[in-house]
């Protein structure tokens, strides 16, 4: 039977945790080890190499850096990482681990935020842990700068549309904006953008939303009419024409209680462009190139049901 020795690289409770494991063949060993046990501990703990691993620990504790998955990290290994540096620095005071957890994800903006919003309900390690997964958990639905995104009509239940080669025969003349069909196609999605410094798109904060199929901008085109309600006309716009009309939307929770600043996918959400016009749809339908049209627009009359995506 191999004995491991102690070298003052491990906890002192863990490695008597291993002798323990060591003995366990013999139960006459293990009586005479643990009439022992607390003496050894005390010595091994008093003894200055174990000074100088809590030290070492600690540091490594300062150093620990929290990497997102999406940039290669593994969470789970950090969050063990965590914990046993905590353990054999023994840093028991959960204030203490705290201020050292938020410094190790600082550098991720939605972490840090969410973190110290929530952080002074947190009494104990497992509380922290499961915070953390709970964070982890939303920041994976996110919608980010640059994301391909859909936008549901809530009353309808169809996407948020424009098509290549298909433009008004009134107002503007531009790249027709409608809700399409109900089941998402390539015409439906969107890239997001945010007009901020954020790596998230934020409630309040502005984007812009340009086709993906034809890269046009989404736009509330004032003066010009839509063409059946006689609301703003809504369009797509090339890169070129942004400085001629709004194209800087907000979103807006609607009726939402949710006090998180990030939009997340699935959230009810309204789009408000400048002059406090919301984009609209409703169950009336223009005539366009011999097909029907179910109309988008931009108004600024109360905000109702039609509004929601």
């Amino acid at each position: 039977m191999d004995i491991p020795k102690y070298n003052g690289t491990m906890h002192p409770e863990e490695w008597i945790r291993q002798i323990k494991a060591s003995c366990y063949c013999s139960s006459n060993i293990i009586n005479d080890f643990y009439r022992t046990t607390n003496a050894l501990l005390n010595a091994l703990k008093a003894h200055v190499s174990f000074t100088i691993f809590k030290e070492s620990c600690k540091r490594k504790l300062l150093t620990l850096k929290y990497i997102p998955e999406k940039n290669g990290g593994n969470t789970a290994t950090f969050l063990a990482n965590f914990q046993s540096l905590c353990y054999n620095a023994e840093i028991n005071d959960i204030e203490e681990i705290k201020n050292i957890f938020q410094k190790s994800i600082i550098y991720d903006e939605f972490f840090n935020d969410e973190f110290l919003k929530k952080a002074k309900e947190i009494n104990s390690m497992e509380e922290l842990l499961k915070l953390f997964g709970d964070i982890t958990a939303d920041e994976a639905i996110l919608i980010k700068n640059d994301s391909c995104i859909a936008i549901k009509h809530a009353a309808t239940g169809k996407y948020l549309n424009s098509a290549s080669n298909l433009n008004y025969k009134t107002g503007t003349s531009q790249q027709a904006v409608f809700a399409g069909k109900t089941s998402l196609e390539q015409n439906a999605l969107w890239i997001v953008k945010s007009s901020n410094q954020s790596n998230f798109v934020l409630y309040d904060g502005g984007i812009y939303l340009n086709h993906k199929m034809t890269d046009k901008s989404l736009i509330c085109c004032s003066p010009y009419k839509s063409p059946l309600s006689n609301h703003t006309e809504v369009s797509c716009h090339p890169e070129y024409n942004r400085r001629n009309y709004n194209y800087t939307w907000k979103l807006k929770g609607y009726n939402s209680t949710n006090n998180c600043i990030y939009v997340k996918s699935q959230d009810r959400i309204i789009l408000q462009i400048s002059g406090n016009k919301i984009l609209r749809s409703h169950e009336l339908e223009f005539n366009l190139n011999d097909k029907s049209f179910q109309e988008v627009v931009c108004h600024d009359e109360r905000i109702g049901g039609n509004d929601e995506g």
